[in-house]
């Protein structure tokens, strides 16, 4: 989970969208607990010129939930690491709050391309 994808390429790889330099750069805007599957669903956005893309990343048999308080949508520091035990560690921060838990594994679970207006 090293590897990084620029935001105009078409369907990264779910390695490359791991990456601690994609999702730090991206902005989080979307977190959702599911209590019947106990997963968690993670929503970034890139935008790289014009061009930008959603994605969505997916951790199914979620625990160890951690949250202490939340900022607004934005750009976060943002880890996604494979533990010795093979369990998916996750981690997002910034100033005034933290989010942490552990997955038996991430998948990508959509992703969409969209023209972005460029700022004056």
């Amino acid at each position: 989970m090293n590897a990084s994808e620029n935001a105009a390429e078409s369907t990264p790889a779910l390695p490359a969208l791991c990456a601690h330099d994609v999702l730090s750069n991206s902005d989080l805007f979307y977190v959702h607990f599911d209590e019947r599957g106990r997963s968690v669903t993670l929503g970034f956005s890139r935008v790289h010129g014009s061009e930008g893309v959603e994605f969505f990343l997916r951790f199914p048999d979620v625990r160890e939930v951690r949250v202490r308080g939340w900022g607004a949508p934005g750009q976060k520091d943002v880890h996604v690491e494979k533990a010795p035990d093979g369990t998916v560690q996750v981690s997002a921060s910034a100033a005034g709050s933290s989010l942490r838990f552990r997955a038996a594994d991430v998948t990508l679970s959509r992703t969409r391309e969209f023209l972005a207006s460029s700022s004056p």
